[in-house]
């Protein structure tokens, strides 16, 4: 299936009407098994699934190394993957790295710049992973913020990308769910386009995460993690 589709709608001003094709995004439940138990279920795009379900995984600690991963009707079936292989509630940042506050505004500005989903329909949420120098490494869009965010992490972790020495960017607000998985793999700074919740602040300043939202134009906040940002 593929991740929109056209339908007919109205479209109304102030001078009256027109009925044009629109583009809309598709939209179906994913669920992730791990040895034949539901251990996820999510509203996603069609596309990625298979990324979905490793995303997931490493995010929640499961050990993939003789993982059998396959996808079936909407369905990502993990096989051999070892649960609890580390603990993800045990993280900490190398406090020596460094990233421009110019650098983290270009990441944002590429990265939105190259969300084509979302300019098509005004539907789609993203997700893009960066090296410490802001060389884009990968993006993924999806209809769910979180989503996005696991399929990335699974594509990266597939590709073998070192997280510690990379920048996450993302369209959405940080929520706690967010911050978690992006703390699970040690990534040492998030950029988000809305604010977080009091929750997700906290989860960001106990890994001395950089916590950076509410990106507007040429300034941003910092809720966890000055230390990590260069003027």
């Amino acid at each position: 299936m593929d991740s929109y589709s056209t339908t007919k709608i109205v479209r109304v001003s102030l001078s009256g009407y027109e009925e044009i094709d629109d583009i809309v995004a598709e939209e179906i439940e994913g669920r992730v098994y791990v040895d034949g138990v539901e251990v996820f279920r999510i509203q996603t795009s069609p596309h990625m699934l298979k990324y979905l379900g490793i995303g997931y995984a490493v995010t929640h600690g499961f050990d993939l190394t003789e993982a059998r991963t396959i996808v079936e009707n909407n369905n990502v079936l993990l096989f051999y993957a070892k649960p609890f292989a580390r603990e993800v509630d045990e993280c900490s940042t190398d406090l020596k790295i460094k990233v421009r506050s110019r650098d983290i505004l270009k990441m944002f500005e590429e990265a939105s710049k190259s969300a084509k989903l979302f300019t098509m329909t005004g539907c789609f949420h993203f997700s893009a992973l960066f090296t410490l120098d802001g060389v884009l490494i990968e993006i993924v869009e999806d209809i769910s913020r979180l989503g996005s965010l696991l399929k990335l992490i699974g594509k990266a972790y597939e590709s073998g990308v070192d997280f510690r020495k990379t920048v996450v960017v993302l369209s959405s607000r940080a929520g706690s769910e967010m911050v978690k998985a992006i703390t699970a793999m040690g990534i040492p700074i998030a950029v988000f386009r809305g604010a977080p919740t009091r929750k997700a602040i906290e989860i960001a300043r106990s890994c001395n995460m950089a916590l950076i939202g509410h990106v507007r134009g040429d300034r941003f906040n910092v809720y966890s993690g000055f230390e990590l940002v260069e003027l």
